[in-house]
Formats: structure tokens, C-alpha cells, sequence
């Protein structure tokens, strides 16, 4: 590299830096690449990408490019790929880090939209992008054995007597995406608590409507493509000794329980290591790994069976396995509401959520959503509110509620109030 190119850059990365530092509007720059002859060469605004129907290129479909920032959401572009599953769409401006602007693109297939990743960089415009979608499948009529990877229970008083803030994170192992058909069947049943009552919905990786409940248990009704889905359910025991139906395989469950509960014991799980997860908000653990066709028990015990001595939640180097912002979303609805339903993308890693110093009192709330994945998501539920025919009111409450606290959010991303909501 020159000395000329290396001067170049370190301006161009001090100017940057000091534009972020006065929090000023970022300005439009050529963006640059390494090149070995030349030293740096503008890139194109050109997303380069495939549309795959599982593994494969897909040989025929339309790709559509979308536009997300704090003022406006939508589609902008649209091209057919090539028989090889190849495309091309020129954006209409140079995607710049911090702007608040993002560009993704989806493509739909039978009647199911899927998403690429958000592009916020011109380094990202440097790779092949893709959009993969999966062949459709109606599920079997008795339903599916998905794995629940994840189950994250928050056990806390409630004048109903104890609420449970219950976190799945669902898998679908197959490479089909699976449909109810009818769509009053369900793709995925799971028993709730006996005499547990009162069952809402909070955040959710499926669509609207997704998850319903009936006879003491939860029906899974939306599309399931491959890979994770999360979503949180809550609802109200009045005792707080209960069966915890696990059935299938559950490769992780982690019970916590607030402080202030009576001695407990849980049998088929472990007591683990309490944690504060704000000063003087202790949670008491109990932990499983690997379990089929389980029935957890928890009833009164002894001290001894909730766990050694407490640790503070700043100093764990273990992996809680918290899928908290969802969690904390749902504990945050005023009561006798259920909250507006919508995802907001989860954890980088739910798996790997370490040391939090400063999260929320009562639950870990994870890392704060980024601000592309906010603007993401307010394309979700734009795209998916525009594909309703004639949404009736409710909807429209719930979309609108929904958007204004996304907006809400990145106002607070952003270090002011909220953008204005469309």
C-alpha cells in the first residue's frame, strides 16, 4: 500500500470519527477498497446475489430490494434472477455506516417471505449476497416433533399468585418450511402447566397470530421455515408447586425463580449457581440439559436444594442461556394488556448471553437492539401489515403500536426522541 493511500484513509477514518463525534448527519463519500495495483478504487453500489431454493440456486423468482430508515420503509426496487439464480440491483446510494439507513433484500415463494441479511456497509457489497427461500410443505395432521432447543422459565409473584415468563426457542430440523393446512390445524402442540391460566403472547419470530392456545396447551399455526424460531408466552399459576410438562426432547431448560418464593425443590433438574441481576434482585436457577419426555415437579424443598451462594450477574463467566429481550419486553406490558406482538430480532446469540453489567431489574435483558435491527424489523411489520387485505381494527391497533415502539426505540438508539411514525 502507498504512502499517499494510507494518508488518504486515515483522513477519510479522522473525518469520519470526528462527524460521529459532534453528532452531526454523516455526508455521502466515495467509498474504497483495497486494491494491490492501484492502491483504492470507488466501489459500485451494485448488490450482487443468489436466490436459493434450499442449497441450490433457484432457477426462476423475483428478488425485491428495500429501503429502511428512521422516516420511510419500503420497497424500491425489484429484478427477475437468471436461470442460474444469479441478480443484480443497483442501490440508489452508497450504504453508509451509523446513517440510520439500511438496504436488505427478500424474495417471495410460495406465498412466503424470506429475508436477507441488512446491509449498512459498502465492505458488504464486496461479497455475494443471498436470499434463501425453502419448498413448502403442509404439516402432518398430527402435528411435528420440533426440538426445543431453548427453555427459559421466569417464575415471579403476581396478585394472581406467580406469573411464568416462558421463552422457547423452537427448531425445525427438516429442509422444508411447513404450513397448517388447514389453517386451523397446527404445525406444533406443547402442554402448558395443569391449572395454569391466563395465557398471552409477547415477542415473536413467527407471524402475527402464530401461537394460540386451547385446552391447557399452545398450538403453533404460522409458517416454519428451517432453522430457530423464538417466542415468549406468559401466563399465571396460583400455586407456585406445579408439573412442568417437557415432552420430546428439550436440549436446554433453565428454571429461574424470583426471591422471595418458598424453599423449592425440582425434580429431574439441578440447582445451579443464583444470580443478581441488579443489586438486591436475586433470581434462584435450576438447570437441564439433554431431557426427554420429562415432567418437572416443583415443589417445596429445603435451603439446600435452590443452590450454593449468589453471585452477581456482572462477574458470571458462565453461559445463562437468557433469551432476555423478549423477556424483559413482556414484563414491561402494562398489566391486563397483552403486548403488541412483532419480533424484534433476539440476541446475537442466546446461547452465549455472558456478563451484563446494568441490565434491567428483575431479568437480563440482553445486548440492546442495534439500530439496523431495528429499522429491519419496522420493515417486517410494514411488509406484513401491507400484505393483509383488509386488516381490521384490531390489527391496525396492533400494527400501529407496535411501529411506534420500534420508533420509540431507535429514538433512543439515536440519542433523541423518537422519529415521527409514518
Amino acid at each position: 500500500m502507498s504512502r499517499t493511500s494510507s494518508s488518504a484513509l486515515a483522513r477519510a477514518a479522522a473525518l469520519g470519527g470526528l462527524v460521529a463525534s459532534l453528532g452531526l448527519a454523516p455526508v455521502e463519500v466515495p467509498a474504497l477498497v483495497a486494491d494491490q495495483e492501484v492502491g483504492f478504487e470507488e466501489v459500485d453500489p451494485v448488490l450482487r446475489g443468489i436466490l436459493r431454493l434450499g442449497e441450490s440456486p433457484a432457477d426462476s423468482g423475483t428478488v425485491v430490494l428495500h429501503r429502511v430508515n428512521p422516516a420511510e420503509a419500503g420497497p424500491i426496487d425489484s429484478v427477475r434472477v437468471a436461470p442460474d439464480g444469479t441478480f443484480e440491483i443497483r442501490l440508489p446510494s452508497m450504504p453508509i455506516p451509523g446513517s440510520g439507513e439500511i438496504f436488505f433484500a427478500s424474495s417471495r415463494r410460495e406465498g412466503i417471505l424470506y429475508f436477507g441479511t441488512p446491509i449498512s456497509a459498502p465492505v458488504q457489497l464486496d461479497s455475494i449476497y443471498s436470499v434463501v427461500t425453502w419448498p413448502s410443505r403442509p404439516a402432518p395432521t398430527d402435528g411435528l416433533p420440533f426440538v426445543v432447543a431453548v427453555r427459559n422459565l421466569f417464575i415471579e409473584q403476581s396478585p394472581m399468585g406467580w406469573r411464568v415468563t416462558d421463552l422457547f426457542e423452537l427448531r425445525n430440523d427438516s429442509s422444508w418450511t411447513w404450513l397448517a393446512e388447514p389453517e386451523d390445524d397446527p404445525i406444533w402442540s406443547y402442554p402448558l402447566p395443569p391449572g395454569a391460566s391466563g395465557f398471552r403472547t409477547g415477542q415473536s419470530d413467527l407471524a402475527e397470530g402464530g401461537v394460540r392456545f386451547s385446552e391447557g396447551a399452545l398450538h403453533v399455526h404460522a409458517a416454519f421455515p428451517p432453522g430457530p424460531r423464538l417466542f415468549v408466552i406468559q401466563y399465571e399459576v396460583q400455586d407456585i408447586e406445579f408439573t412442568l410438562p417437557l415432552p420430546g426432547l428439550t436440549e436446554i431448560v433453565e428454571v429461574l425463580v424470583e426471591e422471595g418464593a418458598p424453599e423449592l425443590r425440582m425434580e429431574g433438574l439441578r440447582p445451579d449457581q443464583p444470580v443478581e441481576l441488579d443489586p438486591g434482585s436475586i433470581y434462584f436457577r435450576w438447570t437441564g440439559e439433554g431431557l426427554r419426555d420429562l415432567a418437572v415437579r416443583i415443589e417445596r424443598g429445603t435451603e439446600r436444594d435452590r443452590g450454593a451462594m449468589t453471585l452477581p450477574w456482572a462477574a458470571l463467566g458462565l453461559s445463562l442461556l437468557l433469551l432476555g429481550a423478549a423477556a424483559w419486553a413482556i414484563r414491561r406490558a402494562p398489566a391486563g394488556r397483552s403486548p403488541a406482538q412483532g419480533a424484534l430480532p433476539p440476541p446475537a446469540s442466546p446461547r452465549t448471553v455472558r456478563s451484563l453489567p446494568g441490565s434491567g431489574a428483575g431479568v437480563s435483558r440482553g445486548p440492546a437492539p442495534e439500530r439496523d435491527a431495528l429499522l429491519l424489523e419496522i420493515a417486517r411489520i410494514d411488509d406484513a401489515f401491507e400484505a393483509l387485505n383488509e386488516p381490521d381494527e384490531e390489527a391496525r391497533t396492533r400494527y400501529h403500536e407496535r411501529r411506534s415502539e420500534l420508533l420509540a426505540l431507535l429514538g433512543q438508539k439515536k440519542g433523541g426522541g423518537s422519529p415521527e411514525a409514518r
